[in-house]
């Protein structure tokens, strides 16, 4: 049997669970004559939440929802990046929103009051809030100058002159790797200046294709501190190299020739030379021009390596050398083909007819040829000149053992233009010969210019290119 006590209390139990939530509700109801009891708060969620403020997050509004219904068919709050609320132009989904002070306090569309109380622990200012960082353009205590790149700072320093350079060298470290680049030292006029011990080797070092030594002070040696290790380990760029009438040692000049194989040009007029400086210049197999006028020390031992490594060589001039005749005759039969333009002149009792006989059959292609203060030249001299129909340019100046009458056969010559007879015949004759040979210029051109790198007033180039940079 079951107890009857036992079903009636199960039955009143389940009945103050049916009435339970009715009594509550009546619990927190206020009776009349006590006073109101304190409700409690509830969390309203809206998008001008006082929370959600505080904390300077929010939901998205329904017109952002709106506007991603294309993209997302489900309206769920997507929130956004700092970013996106402050900019209005770009908005990126999935990322949480921070709003801006004057989103918050001064946002019209709001319905809710102000609450001083989370005005007041708002930032004050737009800067504290997590924003995208700006590109830094200039750092503190930098100046323009170095942030410019390296090819825009080179192309303004090609406009400097050298001697600006090598101050804008000492401003910083980064001035001083440009100013090593070669572009900035590859033409150089140094002429008539003094250069200590090891000045002309960091010079060297830097890549100068043509430099400029006329009449200048060289000290030896080339080479010290550190541009002695490029003197043993690298070769020097130098093209086109003028030393006439410079105060160098035969020591020094060696120095500077042993590190060039490259050279087209050199002028070594007037400088002291042995063999071994002989020996350098035959290593330079590309040479076209070379000027060794008055040029003291040259023997048949230095001879050698010119005349038979140097076979492009189109112009020579060895006046005034002091050439035995032997050695004269060793350079009739060994000069190249390829010669365009001699000058030995001022061999007086050394140079004879032979060696001119032999020297038109070695190099047919003559244009210009000096053959002044020969004394020893006669007519059959004269003779074998006529065989070069490619002559333009004639120097037989104070030959006085040539006969004026051999003189008339030069009218054969097709290309003759200049003839320099200077002190061979009186006036009288001198006008009856310049009327017989037609258009050829006599005794015009006073002055050779056969290999010599500079002629007349032109003091900044040295054969056609110009030394200096900067023609401002």
């Amino acid at each position: 049997m079951v107890n009857v006590k036992e079903s009636k209390k199960s039955k009143t139990t389940a009945h103050e669970k049916e009435n339970a939530p009715s009594r509550k509700r009546k619990a927190s109801g206020s009776l009349p004559g006590h006073p109101a009891s304190k409700q409690k708060e509830s969390w309203f969620m809206d998008s001008e939440n006082y929370m959600y403020k505080e904390l300077g997050v929010g939901p998205l509004t329904d017109n952002s929802q709106d506007s991603n219904s294309n993209s997302c068919p489900l309206k769920t709050s997507v929130e956004k990046t700092p970013a996106t609320l402050i900019s209005d132009n770009c908005q990126v989904p999935d990322a949480p929103c921070v709003m801006a002070t004057s989103h918050l306090v001064n946002n019209s569309n709001s319905s809710s009051p102000q609450n001083p109380r989370i005005l007041k622990s708002l930032p004050q200012r737009d800067d504290d809030f997590i924003r995208r960082r700006k590109k830094v353009l200039c750092r503190s205590g930098s100046s323009l100058a170095e942030l410019l790149p390296d090819l825009v700072l080179l192309n303004i320093f090609k406009y400097l002159p050298k001697v600006v350079l090598t101050k804008c060298a000492q401003v910083c470290k980064k001035w001083q790797r440009i100013m090593e680049s070669e572009c900035l030292w590859k033409r150089l006029d140094l002429g008539n200046k003094t250069l200590t011990e090891g000045v002309l080797g960091q010079i060297l070092n830097r890549g100068v294709v043509v430099l400029r030594l006329t009449r200048a002070e060289i000290s030896s040696p080339i080479y010290t501190g550190p541009t002695s290790v490029f003197s043993s380990t690298k070769l020097s760029k130098l093209q086109y190299l003028d030393l006439s009438i410079a105060n160098i040692s035969v020591q020094g000049l060696g120095e500077i020739l042993a590190k060039c194989h490259d050279l087209r040009k050199l002028s070594l007029e007037s400088c002291d030379v042995d063999d071994a400086v002989c020996s350098y210049i035959g290593e330079n197999k590309q040479l076209e021009v070379l000027n060794m006028c008055m040029t003291r020390g040259i023997t048949d031992n230095g001879l050698m390596p010119i005349a038979s490594n140097c076979r492009k060589l189109e112009s020579l001039n060895l006046a005034w050398t002091g050439l035995e005749q032997h050695s004269l005759m060793y350079l009739s039969l060994c000069l190249p083909e390829s010669l365009l333009k001699l000058n030995i002149s001022g061999f007086r009792e050394n140079l004879t007819d032979e060696e001119v006989t032999q020297l038109v059959k070695t190099c047919p292609n003559l244009i210009t040829v000096d053959l002044s203060d020969s004394s020893l030249l006669t007519e059959n001299s004269v003779n074998a000149i006529v065989g070069l129909k490619s002559l333009e340019h004639l120097s037989l100046t104070r030959c006085n053992r040539i006969l004026p009458v051999s003189l008339y056969s030069l009218s054969n010559l097709p290309h003759l233009s200049v003839l320099n007879i200077y002190g061979m015949l009186p006036d009288g004759i001198l006008q009856h010969l310049s009327d017989a040979l037609g258009k050829v210029a006599i005794n015009k051109c006073p002055f050779t210019k056969i290999s010599r790198p500079t002629t007349g007033i032109h003091r900044t180039s040295i054969w056609g290119l110009r030394v200096r940079d900067n023609p401002l």
